[in-house]
């Protein structure tokens, strides 16, 4: 028996609408992305409340030396 991968779309599909996106992406048409830094931010505030801001330093653990 094979089990053949299911995609959602042709390998060929893929590639033209990621040629779309990259043409839209030079003439400038998508909206500018958010950077890691700012959606790391933006995580930050979402989760504040769950999110302690106590630093818990982990015990050592050190082997004895004979």
């Amino acid at each position: 028996m094979e089990d053949k991968a299911e995609r959602y779309c042709t390998i060929e599909e893929s590639l033209i609408e990621a040629c779309k996106e990259v043409n839209l992406m030079r003439k400038g048409l998508l909206p500018e992305q958010k950077n890691w830094r700012e959606w790391i931010e933006d995580l930050r505030k979402e989760y504040a409340d769950e999110l302690s801001e106590e630093v818990v330093v982990p015990k050592k653990k050190v082997a004895v030396r004979w």
